[in-house]
């Protein structure tokens, strides 16, 4: 069962799951857009609204439905914290009442806040933002229900993610809509202490990230609560970015909650899963102008 299936990323998990031979079963309150990949399954609702039999026979739930966005959650703390808490409770709760083998948590690579780089699972997590808080939160229930009720779960934190499909609040987005409208492409640049001008992140393509879900899935050393990072362990200028784009670049200040360099150690998820990314960004940048 995939939760949050009309969105991005589980376009790319749906996909992933169908082509390693699962059914899958898709959950969402709004439809599936047409250019998605359709699940074995579709059940159109509020994953707060699922029940006893809604998951019965179901081997593992990959819970993507979320309310995502950062400047989001800046807004509106009170509401957000409580719709992704009380929902993520909710169907940790079903999994565990139906017996769910698996259950796959994704985190974000936010809540390291300001830790040095790179990034290593065992850092103590510093949100500095609502969203972060609400992932690092239900993170800890994951962890709570494994220790305290034995459902196996595994938590993943994901880099910046891209692909095709994106949506459309997305920085990689927002610059390939830019640059269609012949507009200059806004970054927002470091402080004056940084040795680079605009921020560095660890993207990490959608497909190769739910590879790394399958494996997961399936492998027999995962489901103990575990954090992995799912990352490339290499991190590009968000100039680079735009020069593999193309077009005018122009810059704005940096907003509060953002950190300028984002950069994972892909140490644990390769020896524990064996897995690697293999697309880099700026070459399928390149591919989409």
């Amino acid at each position: 069962m995939i939760t949050g299936a009309s969105g991005f990323i589980s376009h790319h998990a749906t996909l992933a799951f169908l082509e390693a031979g699962h059914e899958v079963i898709g959950v969402d309150k709004r439809p599936i857009p047409p250019n998605h990949s359709l699940p074995t399954h579709f059940i159109q609702t509020d994953v707060r609204d699922l029940g006893y039999r809604d998951l019965l026979g179901i081997d593992t739930v990959l819970h993507l439905a979320f309310v995502t966005n950062i400047p989001n959650s800046v807004r509106h703390p009170k509401e957000t914290t409580h719709d992704n808490i009380c929902m993520t409770a909710h169907i940790l709760e079903a999994a565990r009442e139906t017996g769910v083998k698996k259950f796959l948590y994704p985190s974000t690579a936010s809540l390291y806040g300001n830790n040095p780089t790179p990034w290593t699972e065992d850092m103590s997590a510093i949100p500095i933002e609502p969203y972060s808080f609400q992932k690092l939160a239900c993170e800890q229930l994951c962890q709570l229900y494994t220790r305290q009720y034995s459902l196996p779960t595994t938590i993943f934190r994901f880099f910046q993610v891209y692909g095709h499909l994106q949506r459309d609040d997305t920085a990689l987005a927002a610059f390939l809509r830019l640059k269609k409208e012949g507009k200059p492409i806004t970054l927002t640049e470091t402080t004056a202490q940084s040795a680079f001008r605009s921020g560095q992140r660890d993207f990490i393509y959608a497909g190769d990230l739910a590879e790394a879900l399958v494996k997961a899935a399936e492998s027999d050393r995962t489901g103990h609560g575990e954090v992995l990072n799912v990352c490339t362990g290499r991190v590009n200028t968000m100039e680079e970015v735009a020069d593999a784009i193309g077009g005018e670049v122009t810059f704005i200040e940096r907003r509060p909650w953002e950190v300028e360099r984002h950069e994972g150690s892909t140490s644990k998820i390769k020896e524990m899963l064996e897995w690697e990314s293999h697309t880099d960004v700026l070459t399928w940048l390149r591919g989409q102008v």
